[in-house]
């Protein structure tokens, strides 16, 4: 009976470290896991940035300025400078339900 209770538990561990993070939204798949350094080099500087904690930070960026519209968005980034999360903020639906205003501006259509 012990040895089938420390099977099951090594099992049991060995399945909550293969779970994987489905990205819930085209900004997440393509960003997710890539540099900050990356992103801001291709779409400018944030424009704000506050510390989190263990070394993290939240980033809040906005651009893609066309026709009235704008994208901003906050970016969650660990202490390596890989971004963990991506969320549109400010953003416009496409009303023949295309790419969001945000998704075409970020290259995740």
């Amino acid at each position: 009976m012990r040895l089938r209770n420390a099977f099951l538990a090594i099992c049991a561990v060995a399945l909550t470290a293969c779970t994987t993070t489905v990205p819930s939204n085209p900004l997440q798949a393509r960003w997710n896991g890539k540099g900050a350094d990356t992103f801001f080099a291709a779409y400018g500087p944030p424009i704000s940035d506050e510390a989190g904690p263990g070394g993290s930070a939240l980033y809040k960026w906005r651009g893609g300025f066309s026709r009235g519209r704008s994208c901003t968005v906050e970016l969650n980034v660990s202490k390596d400078y890989k971004i963990t999360r991506i969320r549109a903020i400010s953003d416009r639906t496409d009303p023949k339900g295309g790419p969001s205003h945000c998704e075409k501006t970020l290259d995740a259509d």
